[in-house]
């Protein structure tokens, strides 16, 4: 799957679990340098997620 801009609410709903959840999976991830500021994942950061826990 490619992976294009998203944010954070729209992926946890694509992989079934509630926003809490989500958050609480991806928080350790140094490489995505989330921003409390911005709403918007890069493809990049979109990519690194789906990397580390298998596509949705």
């Amino acid at each position: 799957m490619k992976a294009t801009t998203s944010t954070i609410s729209k992926l946890a709903r694509e992989y079934g679990v509630h926003l809490n959840t989500f958050k609480k999976w991806i928080k350790d991830y140094p490489e995505l340098k989330l921003s409390k500021q911005k709403r918007v994942l890069t493809p990049k950061q979109v990519q690194t997620i789906y990397d580390r826990l298998g596509e949705p």
